[in-house]
């Protein structure tokens, strides 16, 4: 639960809680030491900041913290942050050993009780690359289909990348003498057939993009495909894998729960690069001896590869990171609950070779209403690509009406306008219509839906703009031109599109609005459903399904027809919720009508 941003774009975040932390020249460079650890470093000469910051703005889903603390302050603080999950382990880092060992030795993820620097130091290198760890560090289960990945893995790299790359590292690591030099050597001499030992020997690359995947840091990990696609690239050539393989992991109890209750059900993902063990042994004792705290189950993967998917580097397992999995049993023994997955990619999943563009990516995320992560990459477009910046404006206005907020639309598309081609100036001018529209400017929307429709070439383009501007008229109770125009658009698409096509219902959900407003609600209706019939097998028009609910539930509530109004209000709602931010006006709108409705 994080209230505030957390910048740190690594794994882990150290703590260090001493009164004179900053206090000396010697403590100054303890901490340039530290840092040479565990990058991200906050000092706090005070019990209340530090438990405050490690409560509220350490996720516990997503980061680790390892915390140093002064002897004098140690067993306060201890005591009540110890049993947080965010926590994975404790230093004591004092003068007199002997009398803080009295009170540490009852706490489990005290490491050590710790006099001098050099040992400090190797303690937290031990225990960065400890098993237990590795079983601690997050991992989410993913069921939705997503491509983002794979969109990834196919964009084609730039110079600009690598530049861009090196200026977030460059803020990341001010000050940090150790990892600048690292990324000096990397801007110098990486080369793509070394990204699985720069992976496995887990440099600064290594905890970006995995601190990007569990965080989903669109941005960063736009920046990283290259790793990425290295990565994917050299495991082409690793050796197949005989036999099953086997992960440890520290899990939720909700996590354990949802894996029962998905057994031979549905395909999973995980936020990660998922490596494993060839060692079942190995892996069973490091669950054992592994603290878990109460919210916490050990779990062991068994990993059935019949498609032989996975790759074997050094005495390392690591699936693709495209790799899809189903549960086939969960059982539990000797209280470690065991897993069984199947790999359920075939050999021509295993890599596309098909090369798609940046803009591929930012649409994607638009289109599944990742409006937040699309936005990101079309700011970051705007900066990379100059010859794009019609697009991007373009995107950047289409998100904005996705969110309701119109004003800012129109700005992006009248930035657009400035700069687009000839052939697609005709879409740009029905965008900044139907943002005119909106803003109820039906005379300015008219005004360029008709310039828009002058200069389409297609039946098909020329259909799309009649529907939009029949839904100005009608907006300005101009109904005969809007039933004029909703008609010859669907005249002109029906000979060009398949039956129950969803751009037919999008016609009929208009000639339904009409009705509708004429109170010939037989015709309404008998539109309404046409449409829904055509939206019915395309999940892309969820939203407009949820309209048409929308709009069938208002003519049965002025029918006095409660019961029906409320349920399609409420499947209406259901929709949105997933699609549009809470305070869309659509959605505000919805919720409004069902309590309404409730109170009588």
């Amino acid at each position: 639960m994080a209230s505030v941003e957390n910048p740190n774009l690594e794994l882990l975040t150290l703590i260090w809680l001493d009164k004179l932390a900053n206090a000396t020249t010697e403590n100054r460079h303890i901490q340039e030491k530290l840092r040479g650890k565990i990058n991200y470093l906050r000092i706090f000469d005070n019990s209340q900041d530090c438990e405050h910051y490690i409560r509220n703005v350490i996720d516990d889903k997503q980061e680790k913290l390892i915390l140093i603390v002064s002897g004098r302050l140690g067993p306060e603080i201890t005591e009540r942050v110890h049993d947080l999950k965010q926590i994975v382990s404790i230093y004591v880092f004092c003068f007199d050993q002997q009398k803080n060992e009295l009170w540490a030795s009852k706490y489990k993820k005290i490491r050590g009780v710790i006099k001098y620097l050099p040992d400090l130091l190797n303690a937290i290198d031990r225990d960065q690359k400890s098993d237990e760890q590795k079983l601690n560090e997050s991992i989410e289960i993913l069921t939705t289909e997503d491509q983002i990945l794979s969109l990834l893995l196919q964009i084609k790299l730039s110079l600009r990348d690598k530049r861009d790359f090196l200026d977030i590292c460059s803020k990341e690591y001010l000050n940090n003498t150790i990892e600048m030099n690292n990324i000096n050597d990397f801007e110098h001499l990486y080369i793509p057939s070394n990204a699985l030992d720069y992976f496995f020997n887990e440099t600064f690359l290594y905890r970006l993009l995995m601190k990007s995947l569990h965080t989903f840091n669109i941005k960063l990990l736009y920046l990283l495909r290259f790793f990425l696609q290295d990565i994917d690239r050299q495991l082409q050539i690793q050796s197949k894998i005989n036999g099953k393989i086997y992960r440890g992991q520290l899990m939720t109890t909700i996590q354990v729960e949802f894996l029962t209750q998905i057994i031979e059900k549905q395909f999973i993902r995980f936020n990660t690069l998922f490596i494993g063990n060839l060692n079942q042994e190995q892996v069973r004792q490091s669950l054992q001896k592994s603290y878990v705290e109460n919210n916490l189950q050990k779990v062991l993967f068994e990993i059935e590869d019949k498609y032989q998917i996975g790759r074997q580097y050094k005495q390392y397992c690591i699936f693709p990171i495209t790799t899809t999995f189903r549960i086939t049993s969960v059982q539990l023994e000797q209280r470690i609950w065991i897993v069984q997955i199947t790999v359920c990619n075939n050999s021509n999943q295993f890599r596309s070779k098909k090369e798609r563009t940046p803009l591929d990516l930012a649409h994607y995320l638009r289109e599944t209403n990742q409006l937040n992560h699309s936005e990101k990459l079309y700011e970051l477009f705007l900066t990379q690509y100059p010859s794009l910046k019609a697009e991007c404006y373009d995107g950047l206005g289409r998100i904005a009406q996705d969110k309701g907020h119109y004003d800012v639309s129109l700005s992006f598309y009248l930035k657009s306008l400035q700069t687009i081609s000839l052939k697609k100036r005709s879409n740009c001018l029905n965008n900044i219509a139907c943002a005119y529209d909106y803003l109820g400017q039906y005379e300015e929307a008219i005004q360029f839906y008709s310039e828009a429709l002058s200069l389409m070439k297609t039946d098909l383009e020329q259909s799309m703009c009649l529907n939009n501007m029949g839904i100005t008229y009608a907006n300005d109770n101009q109904f005969e031109q809007a039933f004029k125009c909703f008609q010859r658009s669907l005249t002109l698409r029906k000979p060009i599109l398949v039956e129950n096509h969803p751009d037919t219902g999008i016609c009929h959900t208009n000639l339904g609005v009409v009705y509708a407003t004429l109170a010939q609600f037989d015709y309404a209706l008998e539109n309404y459903n046409l449409a829904l019939k055509a939206f019915a097998s395309n999940k892309f028009y969820d939203i407009s399904r949820a309209i048409v609910y929308q709009n069938i539930a208002q003519i049965h509530q002025q029918n006095n027809q409660i019961d029906q109004a409320l349920k399609l209000y409420q499947n209406a709602h259901t929709i949105f919720q997933k699609f549009r931010p809470i305070d869309h006006p659509n959605l505000l709108y919805i919720q409004q009508q069902i309590d309404q409705i409730k109170k009588h």
